[in-house]
């Protein structure tokens, strides 16, 4: 039975009736986690990265803000742990290359304008996100970005935009897969990371964040 929508379940929000649509692990994933609890998945990344080398001085700077980094890499540990907050849900995403762990996090928020993903430090990339149920999976796919730079706030024409596209989807052992592809326009696959995790809820003690 999936859970009322609230501020931390965006994804509940921006489904509505579509999440009984989607097989029971992910309606429990996505149908979102109470007040006083976190959700935490750990598992492995068959693959992160990009094997095109000459895009990692872009891949540079994004790392800097914790989005992305210039990497490729087979079998990366990682862990998600989601927050629910009352300005939504929080992700955030441990990696543990060979080099030492990096840290990614994003907000995902519901508006009157749709779903919404704030990425990285400071929240410098803002992206629309699309959802749609998928033969018991999920599919989400951006639309339009907004990024802040040396304090100036500007959207990309659409035609700009990055592309990244989620799959997410239950396997037959119950875990959950995910793969993300990040496409530029005129350059192709930048960047991508592919992997199956377990997932589970737990109580938090009182003021524990």
């Amino acid at each position: 039975m999936t859970r009322p929508a609230h501020p931390g379940a965006p994804w509940a929000a921006a489904l509505g009736d579509r999440v009984e649509q989607l097989s029971p692990a992910l309606q429990a994933y996505f149908g979102g986690v109470p007040y006083g609890a976190h959700g935490i998945g750990e598992g492995v990344f068959t693959t992160v990265g990009t094997p095109r080398v000459w895009l990692w001085p872009l891949l540079a700077v994004l790392g800097r803000w914790n989005i992305v980094w210039p990497v490729w890499e087979r079998e990366v540990p990682f862990t998600i742990v989601n927050v629910p907050t009352p300005h939504g849900l929080v992700a955030v995403r441990r990696f543990r290359f060979a080099g030492g762990d990096r840290t990614m996090t994003d907000r995902i928020i519901w508006t009157s304008r749709g779903l919404r993903q704030r990425l990285g430090a400071g929240e410098r990339v803002v992206a629309e996100m699309h959802v749609a149920p998928e033969e018991g999976g999920l599919r989400i796919d951006s639309g339009r970005v907004g990024i802040r730079m040396l304090g100036l706030r500007f959207s990309l024409p659409a035609s700009w935009s990055p592309r990244v596209t989620v799959r997410e989807r239950t396997l037959p052992d119950g875990r959950q897969h995910v793969s993300l592809t990040l496409d530029l326009p005129l350059v192709g696959r930048a960047y991508e990371y592919a992997g199956a995790f377990d997932y589970r809820v737990e109580q938090v003690a009182p003021g524990f964040a």
